[in-house]
C-alpha cells in the first residue's frame, strides 16, 4: 500500500475520479464507479469486489474512516490516496461525508442465461438516481436478484444510485440499456407492469399470478409505464389506493408489488 497526497485539479487520477462522480456515460465507458461512506465500504470489504483505489480527506476523514480506509487497502492491495478537502468535495455526494471512499470495478454483466428465468424487477425509464436505488434495494429485499432498466433509465452503478441502494448492488445482477421490447424477447417468464392508470386490480388478482418467474415493470414517476412497456407487458395491474391519495411513489409501488408476489408464494407453501 502507497499513501500519496493530492492537491492538483490536473491531476490524472483525479480527473478519472471526477469523471466517474459527476458522468454517468464514464461509469459505462471505464466499468468503475466510486463508492462513498462507512457502510458501502464495508460492502467493498465483505463483498470482495475488486477496489482500484482507496480515497479520503486528507484533513476531514474520522479515525473510522481512515481505519476502514487502511483495512481496505491491506486486504485488495489498491494505493490509498489523500485528496485536499477541495478536491475530495468535488467527487463526494454529500456535503458532510465521513471522508473516505474507493474506486471499484463495475461487475460484468452476466454471462449465462440463468437470469432469463429468475423474478426480475425492470427500470423503465427510471431517471432518478434516489428512486433507481431505492428500487434495487426493494427488489433484493424481496428476493428478487434480477435488475434490468431500459436505455434512458438511470445507470444502476452510477455513485447517486449506489448510495441510495445502501450495498443490495452486490446481492443482484445487472441488465442494462435493454427495451422492453428486447427483454420481452428473452424473458422467459411473465411481466406485470404496475399502472396507476388502469388495468387489474393486484389485490383481487388470483393467486396464480405469482406462479413461475414474474417480471415487475416498473415506470418512472410522472409518465409512468411507457407504451413499449406496456406492449411488453403479459398484464397490467394497479394497487388500489385511497382517493385522497394520487398515487404512490415508484419505490413504494414497487415494494407493494415484489412483496404482494413473494407473500402469495409464502402462503402457498404453508396451505
Amino acid at each position: 500500500m502507497i499513501e500519496k497526497f493530492i492537491e492538483s485539479e490536473a491531476n490524472a487520477k483525479f480527473k478519472r475520479w471526477k469523471k466517474l462522480a459527476r458522468d454517468a456515460r464514464a461509469v459505462r465507458k471505464e466499468r468503475a464507479t466510486l463508492m462513498e461512506g462507512i457502510h458501502l465500504m464495508q460492502v467493498a470489504l465483505e463483498s470482495g469486489c475488486r477496489v482500484n483505489a482507496v480515497l479520503i480527506d486528507a484533513d476531514r476523514a474520522t479515525r473510522e474512516a481512515r481505519e476502514l480506509a487502511l483495512e481496505l487497502c491491506r486486504k485488495s492491495g489498491a494505493d490509498l490516496f489523500a485528496l485536499s478537502p477541495a478536491l475530495y468535495d468535488q467527487l463526494s455526494p454529500v456535503e458532510h461525508g465521513v471522508g473516505v471512499m474507493c474506486e471499484a470495478a463495475v461487475p460484468p454483466a452476466p454471462a449465462d442465461d440463468a437470469w432469463k428465468s429468475a423474478d426480475a424487477l425492470y427500470l423503465d425509464g427510471v431517471q432518478d438516481a434516489g428512486n433507481a436505488g431505492t428500487l434495487i434495494r426493494t427488489a433484493v429485499a424481496a428476493g428478487v436478484r434480477v435488475v434490468a432498466a431500459s436505455p434512458v433509465a438511470a445507470t444502476l452503478w452510477s455513485p447517486k444510485v449506489m448510495r441510495a441502494g445502501m450495498g443490495a448492488h452486490f446481492g443482484a445482477v445487472f441488465i442494462e440499456n435493454i427495451t422492453p421490447e428486447a427483454f420481452r424477447r428473452v424473458y422467459r417468464g411473465r411481466i406485470y407492469a404496475a399502472d396507476a392508470r388502469g388495468g387489474e386490480d393486484l389485490f383481487l388478482a388470483a393467486d396464480d399470478v405469482a406462479e413461475g418467474p414474474v417480471c415487475w415493470l416498473m415506470g418512472a414517476e410522472g409518465p409512468g409505464v411507457s407504451d413499449a412497456g406496456l406492449e411488453a407487458a403479459d398484464r397490467r395491474f394497479y394497487i388500489p389506493i385511497e382517493a385522497a391519495c394520487e398515487s404512490l411513489n415508484v419505490g413504494a409501488a414497487a415494494a407493494v408489488c415484489l412483496f404482494d408476489t413473494r407473500r402469495r408464494r409464502f402462503a402457498r407453501r404453508g396451505s
